[in-house]
């Protein structure tokens, strides 16, 4: 994907997120991401292999990231809100300065998906439980 197919998805969502996507966009591609927008995210893989999912809100980017469920940065949130069976866990990134550990964390997650090793596969039960969850 484009940069400019990028930075009109960003400028959807207003000028506060263009500084934070766009660097993430970038550092995805330089990792041998293939990209493409599906209307609300943008998703990253190698090989078929999803590694990320781009959400933009108004105020700051969440990037769904291939880690081990059991990732030990208690930055990480849980993100099966977002359905993505391979991606459990999700950063929010709101200034400049996330962006140094987003570029860690995506390097680690296409080192996974690269090497094999990632095998985070949630099932349709996960999804309905955690729904449950949020409603209660």
């Amino acid at each position: 994907m484009s940069s400019d197919v990028a930075e009109e998805y960003f400028s959807q969502w207003g000028t506060n997120v263009t500084p934070l996507g766009m660097p993430l966009h970038v550092a995805l591609l330089a990792q041998g991401c293939d990209s493409y927008v599906k209307t609300i995210y943008i998703g990253y893989e190698i090989s078929g292999e999803m590694v990320a999912a781009l959400y933009a809100h108004a105020n700051h980017i969440e990037l769904a990231l291939a880690v081990a469920e059991d990732h030990p940065n208690m930055v990480l949130k849980d993100a099966s809100h977002l359905t993505w069976r391979t991606l459990p866990l999700a950063l929010e990134i709101r200034s400049t300065e996330d962006l140094v550990l987003a570029g860690e964390l995506i390097e680690e997650a296409c080192v996974r998906i690269r090497g094999g090793s990632h095998d985070v596969e949630r099932d349709n039960d996960h999804f309905i439980r955690s729904r449950q969850a949020r409603n209660e």
